[in-house]
């Protein structure tokens, strides 16, 4: 679920003001990033190493963006690949450009959930704990949209049907059933979940069958990945 964003990111180079090397060894927490752009991933799960200092981008002032919340997840997992003008007034950033992808934010902005819930508040706010999973994501700029997980055996045998199931994260971030998903691999063609949120499988062929899943509306899942055998 997302509300119009008070806060968020925009263009210009990347300055970061970094602590001394003993207070950066000892780091920030460890988190998961991912970022869905309009039409397609942009970055698939990636472990970043948030670090200690304060995020500088797009002009702002030393001390009011720490590299430990997720704006500093995402300079750190994009390879400083954003673009944000800071706010002084909000104290935050308006994202606009993510690896490449911009969103003006008027049809359409950069949304930010945290362990599958809309952050109300801008990047630099966003306190972040070790493990958590944190989604940069297009969003339309009215309406609601839902992240989503598709989930499926990490083995399988060729020639014979396996099970997947989707869900998506409702605004208390639980999971339920996504009926209508369409699930799309190589070699398999396309199959539909039913109100259960799971659909059959078969995939003829031995090796890595990579399996990603959609529907308008909700934002699309990472992808999985089957070991098919012969």
């Amino acid at each position: 679920m997302h509300r119009r964003p008070i806060l968020a990111l925009c263009g210009a180079t990347l300055a970061v003001l970094i602590a001394p090397s003993a207070a950066l060894a000892a780091g920030g927490p460890k988190v998961t990033v991912r970022i869905e752009g309009r039409t397609h991933t942009l970055l698939a799960p990636t472990t970043a190493q948030t670090h200690t200092g304060f995020v500088r981008k797009g002009g702002a002032p030393a001390g009011a963006c720490p590299a430990t919340s997720a704006a500093g997840a995402l300079d750190v997992a994009s390879h400083h690949h954003w673009s944000g003008k800071f706010d002084s007034g909000i104290g935050d950033y308006f994202i606009t450009t993510i690896l490449g992808d911009t969103e003006s934010g008027t049809h359409s902005f950069w949304g930010i959930w945290v362990d599958n819930r809309f952050a109300t508040t801008g990047a630099c706010g966003i306190k972040l704990r070790r493990g958590d999973r944190v989604l940069f994501a297009v969003a339309p700029a009215t309406g609601t949209v839902y992240p989503t997980a598709l989930s499926a055996p990490r083995h399988a045998t060729a020639g014979h049907a396996f099970i997947v199931k989707v869900v998506y994260f409702n605004a208390r971030g639980k999971a339920e059933p996504l009926k209508g998903a369409r699930i799309a691999g190589q070699g398999v063609g396309s199959a539909v979940t039913n109100k259960h949120g799971t659909a059959t499988i078969t995939d003829d062929r031995a090796g890595a069958l990579v399996l990603g899943a959609s529907e308008p509306g909700y934002i699309r899942a990472a992808t999985v990945r089957v070991r098919v055998a012969g």
